[in-house]
């Protein structure tokens, strides 16, 4: 299980950040998950401090049909958009400190994004 674990630990899973080399918001949230599992909390935290919200999110969502005030907070806009908004500054704080060198918010050389640089700076020269 643990060789598993840090076999998934190296794996680039995020479809935004092959495609254009930068990471996305969510970036980490995998290696994050692998570690609570194997009882890491601050390299949970380190991968993405937002980890812990996403079972809590994911389990209102889910039972908002059966308990009244999961639904009433699903309709909240405020709810969602202070969410949003908290997702995004980690986003961007994170890009701030640890863009582009440190994992998981490194930039992927070998993306789409990072060829199409390439070969626009080779052609131009």
């Amino acid at each position: 299980m643990a060789t598993v674990l840090a076999w998934m630990n190296n794996l680039e899973l995020c479809v935004f950040k092959n495609i254009f080399g930068i990471p996305c918001p969510g970036c980490g949230m995998t290696r994050a998950f692998i570690h609570v599992f194997q009882l890491d909390l601050k390299g949970a935290f380190y991968y993405h401090p937002l980890f812990w919200l996403v079972p809590i999110i994911f389990g209102i969502f889910l039972f908002r049909n059966k308990v009244p005030v999961f639904k009433r907070i699903c309709q909240n806009n405020t709810v969602i958009f202070s969410l949003l908004g908290l997702f995004i500054t980690v986003y961007v704080v994170r890009l701030i400190t640890l863009f582009p060198t440190t994992a998981p918010m490194d930039f992927n050389t070998h993306s789409l994004g990072a060829a199409a640089i390439r070969w626009i700076t080779t052609s131009l020269n």
